[in-house]
């Protein structure tokens, strides 16, 4: 099977459970499978019952093969430049790397941003993920090394609940 058996579509909601399954194998590959705890349930709400959808997903398949990897995306703001796409993951199934799924999902996901008239597309990359990062640099990707990210979750986030 070549690249261009490889088709790559929108999600729909009945694609759910694929979605669910991808999401999980990255919290696997990531070392961390016990922090993912969205339900099918939350991500048809969030993507596909509630307007506007929090993400979209854009899924790489072919006939034979099915479902190999998927691009999760949604639109962030930069106070500078307007409406950026935001990747936050992209994953491809284990027995479908180095065939250029990944390639065909990322090209998507830029061909999307520039159709939207977005400025950027960002995303973040663990820092001993390698591959990835020679990856996305072969795309012509810059690695940002001037900002760092943080995160407050969990109970730090709670808080700061209302009462």
């Amino acid at each position: 099977m070549g690249v261009s058996d490889i088709k790559v579509r929108m999600a729909v909601s009945s694609d759910v459970p694929v979605i669910h399954s991808l999401i999980a194998e990255l919290a696997a590959f990531e070392k961390e499978p016990e922090a993912f705890v969205l339900t099918q349930k939350d991500l048809l709400q969030h993507g596909f019952e509630q307007s506007p959808a929090l993400f979209e997903v854009l899924l790489a398949e072919s006939t034979v093969e099915g479902v190999m990897g998927m691009a999760m995306v949604y639109t962030k703001y930069s106070s500078w430049r307007g409406p950026c796409l935001f990747l936050e993951d992209l994953v491809v199934r284990q027995a479908h790397r180095r065939k250029g799924v990944g390639r065909l999902l990322a090209e998507e996901v830029f061909r999307l941003a520039a159709d939207r008239k977005m400025d950027r597309v960002e995303w973040m990359v663990l820092d001993w993920n390698e591959s990835a990062h020679t990856f996305y640099r072969a795309l012509g990707a810059d690695q940002l090394r001037d900002w760092w990210p943080y995160r407050l979750s969990g109970s730090s986030l709670q808080r700061y609940q209302s009462a």
